[in-house]
């Protein structure tokens, strides 16, 4: 035979929660930005190129020159002609004086000499070269002066910003109650 159980059960309880989070506003106008620039300059100074040219010694070549040179040259020679001339002349007088010593008659010599005698040159002009003409190229760097730009900005921003705040909410409840069911044995006749 079997005997009687009870049988006991049991629901636990459930709760039910509910959230709304809280919702942050925040507004702000955009700052104001001016900004002024100033450009930088450049100062360039240019210089002109010399060119110099000295072509007296090629002048002196073709016709002498200035005249002022002319007779220099000429006056600074003279004295070497003059000495030489005066040379020959002394050897031409030996000669003559040689004579008397008996010896043989230059005169008739010297005479046919003279004739075709060329007068000595004197080099009045310069010497001609290809280097009489000198030439000089002068280049200046340029003067360059930079005077740096620069820039200014400016910030205004605006008020402060506007800051909502909606706060948020929980709701709670019992969405079951706990619960214990105990169902007795069935009602058994012991006398049977």
């Amino acid at each position: 035979m079997r005997l009687p159980q009870i049988q006991i059960s049991s629901q636990t309880a459930k709760i039910g929660i509910e959230t709304i989070a809280g919702v942050r506003t925040i507004e702000q106008r955009r700052a104001e930005v001016r900004i002024q620039t100033e450009q930088p300059k450049m100062e360039v100074v240019n210089h002109r190129p010399i060119l110099q040219i000295d072509s007296s010694a090629t002048w002196d070549a073709i016709n002498g020159g200035r005249p002022e040179g002319f007779t220099k040259r000429i006056y600074s020679q003279s004295a070497q002609f003059v000495q030489q001339h005066i040379m020959t002349t002394n050897e031409k007088w030996r000669r003559i004086g040689d004579l008397a010593a008996g010896g043989d008659n230059p005169i008739p010599d010297m005479a046919f000499a003279e004739m075709g005698r060329e007068r000595p040159a004197l080099p009045v002009f310069g010497p001609a070269s290809r280097f009489n003409t000198k030439i000089e190229f002068s280049v200046q760097r340029p003067d360059i002066e930079i005077m740096p730009g620069g820039i200014q900005i400016d910030v205004e921003s605006n008020q402060k910003p506007r800051i909502d705040y909606e706060p948020g909410r929980v709701r709670h409840y019992m969405e079951r109650y706990p619960s214990v069911t105990v169902t007795p044995p069935p009602i058994v006749d012991l006398m049977a």
